[in-house]
């Protein structure tokens, strides 16, 4: 089976060929989960990249909040999992299925490879990577911010 459509609209890819996209198609299975079911914790060690392929996540931090804040629902088309291209490679927040969810899994180290040997290649994703990881960081504030008003 082939991901290169589903990897087209991830934000990871945005801007890659689809030469690039079948590189990163050969390093790809395929997951399902439950409602409920967590994919990983934050604090986890991260070893993949994901793509919501069918259903929907929420990233959510947990430590030393009473109880979880959701970053960000994520879902079809929508990558998660970027602490697998960046030391010390820890998940950041968890992951958890809203509902039934099959998600592309993409093999973190052989995805650091491909952005160390293709230059052109590494740049687009780690580009499309800081602007993923900006607009979590600002969701997070956002939330953060409603969680400390008064009413």
């Amino acid at each position: 089976m082939s991901y290169v459509d589903i990897l087209r609209k991830a934000e990871y890819f945005e801007g890659l060929s689809d030469d690039d996209l079948r590189l990163v198609d050969k390093i790809c299975r395929e997951e399902s989960y439950d409602a409920g079911a967590v994919i990983f914790h934050e604090g986890d060690k991260a070893k993949n990249l994901y793509v919501v392929k069918e259903g929907r996540i929420s990233i959510e931090i947990r430590e030393a909040q009473t109880k979880p804040l959701l970053v960000k629902p994520v879902s079809a088309g929508g990558a998660f999992g970027w602490s697998a291209l960046v030391k010390p490679h820890l998940f950041t927040a968890g992951a958890v299925c809203v509902g039934k969810t099959v998600v592309i899994v993409i093999d973190g180290g052989e995805m650091s490879n491909l952005c160390r040997t293709n230059a052109r290649f590494g740049v687009v994703v780690m580009e499309n990577l800081a602007k993923l990881i900006s607009s979590r960081l600002k969701d997070s504030r956002e939330q953060l911010a409603i969680e400390k008003r008064p009413w």
